[in-house]
């Protein structure tokens, strides 16, 4: 059999949800069927480590300035030495490079990008999209996209999209992410915070940036102390920018008991095992790896009703749906997962089975390869 040879681009590996989704893609496809690379050029590489490079060619190629042509041309050069049939581009920025690289070679591969935003936040995104993106994705032969909603809302500004796209829903290992396997160590974990075995813990796992309204979870939390509704910990793995600034905002509401810093986590799965229930209050999100990993440990997830969320969690049968910044909405919520241990612990049963019948990494994968093959 004819090995089909792709180039994956993504432009660093960085512990992200994109990054995260196109290594277990470059590592899951049938290596006797498709000869694989992957080249990134920023220089984080934190997931590296995870990458099969029996299987896989992994090329570095830094960049030094932000529109780099030296990287453009090893790139082409890249296309036109390993024969590549098919150029993958993870996020806009890598789809510039792709596209460049590919016009600049010999050969004519097949153009495909992942996209994996949905709300553009600020003036310099919307003008990208209108001056250089719109441009670029016309070139792709596919653009996939990770849930139904967001290619709704990239069809709605580009309607040639809905002639080229296609829904890859992220999906993760949920072998992986059994909770009975992390039990001892949620314990442990819960422990070394002191955390009384009886407590209702919440967690969230998210760089502290300001699209992820972190905030509004410590205004949900003040609000449950002073109702006195039960002892509630809240969990926060990550860093980011707004860190000493949430951390002030924690001093400032009296929760310094009760928030807890956990700083980057490596592993994230003891924290979702010490945890009664994960929240995701973004203001945009596309389809969160996230949200999925604490559904696979049989957490009900309280997220936002932004992005793919609502294709993923069924309102009242496997989390809740909540609107953004809305801290009363919030407190509410948290306040039925809690309502009976019963219920709660139905619903995380059965968020799991939604991520092993709908969203594993396997049928990723195979609904990524049927799309290469259409090529």
């Amino acid at each position: 059999m004819t090995r089909r040879r792709v180039l994956f681009i993504v432009p660093s590996l960085r512990r992200a949800g994109a990054e995260n989704q196109v290594v277990q893609l470059v590592n899951g496809l049938d290596p006797e069927r498709y000869e694989k690379h992957l080249v990134f050029y920023l220089p984080d590489d934190e997931l590296r480590a995870k990458i099969d490079e029996d299987n896989v060619t992994v090329h570095a190629f830094p960049r030094s300035k932000k529109i780099d042509m030296h990287v453009t041309a090893r790139i082409a050069a890249l296309i036109d030495a390993a024969r590549i049939e098919i150029v993958h581009c993870t996020l806009e920025n890598a789809l510039l490079y792709g596209a460049m690289a590919s016009f600049r070679a010999s050969r004519n591969p097949a153009l495909i990008c992942a996209l994996h935003t949905t709300k553009h936040i600020g003036w310099k995104h919307i003008a990208a999209d209108a001056m250089i993106h719109r441009h670029l994705l016309r070139n792709c032969e596919q653009v996939w996209f990770m849930s139904e909603i967001q290619a709704s809302i990239w069809i709605r500004r580009m309607k040639f999209l809905g002639s080229r796209s296609a829904i890859v829903h992220n999906g993760i290992d949920s072998d992986a992410f059994s909770r009975s396997d992390f039990i001892q160590s949620g314990h442990q974990l819960r422990e070394e915070y002191g955390i009384p075995g009886d407590a209702r813990v919440l967690c969230c796992i998210a760089g502290f940036r300001p699209v992820k309204l972190h905030a509004v979870m410590l205004r949900a939390m003040r609000q449950l102390k002073d109702v006195g509704a039960g002892r509630y910990y809240l969990l926060l793995a990550g860093s980011g920018p707004l860190e000493p600034a949430l951390r002030r905002q924690v001093t400032e509401l009296s929760l310094e008991n009760a928030v807890f810093f956990l700083g980057e986590v490596a592993d994230v799965r003891p924290v979702l095992a010490a945890a009664d229930c994960k929240l995701l209050v973004s203001e945009a999100e596309t389809f969160s790896m996230a949200m999925l990993e604490a559904m696979a440990m049989e957490l009900p997830v309280i997220a936002t009703s932004v992005g793919g969320s609502g294709e993923a969690i069924q309102d009242g049968e496997t989390g809740y749906l909540v609107s953004p910044g809305d801290a009363d909405d919030l407190v509410a919520r948290i306040r039925d997962v809690f309502a009976s241990a019963e219920q709660r612990e139905a619903m995380g049963r059965r968020a799991r089975k939604a991520v092993v019948d709908r969203f594993s990494r396997s049928r990723m994968i195979a609904t990524s390869s049927e799309l290469l093959d259409r090529l």
